[in-house]
């Protein structure tokens, strides 16, 4: 009777964890469905399922000009500059925060943090006052600016934890055998905290990369439009071109997937290299 109660119970958690994965990935697959369909399917009634015959003629029409290509570097290039000097600047920050505080240090921490409940729009002007005095609107480097001071407040809320659990005892041990501060954090505390150091790099990508009012707000030229601007274009007062925006939603999701995996990979590694021996 025990183990019929047992297989029950994993039938009703499996199938619970089906749904869910069901539900969370349909609108993923939908977009992939309808990017690989005729215009003529997309609108049919009632819905047509499955793509017959498959066309990847979506895709031939969102890649054909060049206009893609070059507004996926530029996410590319915006994405992971804002992600590294995010990360190098947090990384130190919050070690500081947690292992040197300071008076009046925890206020400062809680500010940073508090940012982070701001709506978006409510930094809008400034953020675009700002650019516009340094002469930097319609660039690659004003979005970089913009992005790391918000990637900054999570950056530091994250790791802080973390830097704060190091053994003491360990930190001491390195500065008796002659490291200071900073080679402590690069050479003992980092190796450690690799697993949430690779989270908020994770976050941190993401956010730039998905990003969509400041992108909308400052560019408005190829050279420095992003993305998930571009993929908006495609909605027009005359109509909706959905073929070729869901073809370019796919596209655009797959480095965001792939720079995911990459990451819990390194997850995984830090997990059993940063472990401490007894």
């Amino acid at each position: 009777m025990k183990g019929y109660k047992k297989v029950i119970g994993y039938f009703i958690k499996y199938f619970v964890l089906f749904l869910t994965s069901i539900f969370v990935l349909f609108p993923f697959l939908w977009t992939l469905i309808t990017s690989l369909k005729p215009e003529v399917q997309i609108f049919a009634i009632p819905p047509i399922w499955l793509p017959d015959p498959v066309s990847f003629k979506n895709y031939i029409d969102a890649f054909s000009s060049g206009d893609f290509v070059q507004r996926f570097g530029n996410s590319v290039i915006i994405a992971l500059g804002s992600t590294l000097l995010s990360m190098l600047i947090g990384i130190p920050a919050s070690y500081g925060f947690a292992r040197y505080p300071y008076k009046g240090s925890k206020t400062v921490f809680l500010l940073i943090t508090a940012v982070r409940m701001l709506p978006v729009v409510v930094l809008g002007i400034p953020m675009y006052l700002m650019m516009r005095n340094l002469g930097l609107l319609d660039t690659k480097l004003a979005l970089i600016i913009i992005y790391i001071p918000l990637q900054l407040t999570l950056n530091i809320w994250m790791m802080y934890g973390n830097f704060k659990k190091v053994p003491g005892e360990l930190i001491q041990a390195s500065y008796i055998d002659g490291l200071g501060p900073l080679s402590t954090l690069v050479r003992i505390v980092v190796p450690i905290t690799v697993p949430m150091i690779a989270v908020a790099t994770v976050f941190s990508f993401l956010a730039s990369w998905n990003e969509f009012f400041f992108a909308m707000l400052t560019t408005s030229s190829a050279r420095s439009m992003t993305l998930p601007v571009y993929i908006a274009g495609n909605i027009t007062s005359q109509r909706i071109f959905w073929g070729r925006m869901t073809a370019m939603g796919i596209a655009f999701a797959i480095p965001a997937i792939l720079f995911t995996l990459i990451a819990q990979k390194g997850l995984v590694r830090g997990l059993t290299a940063g472990a401490v021996k007894g």
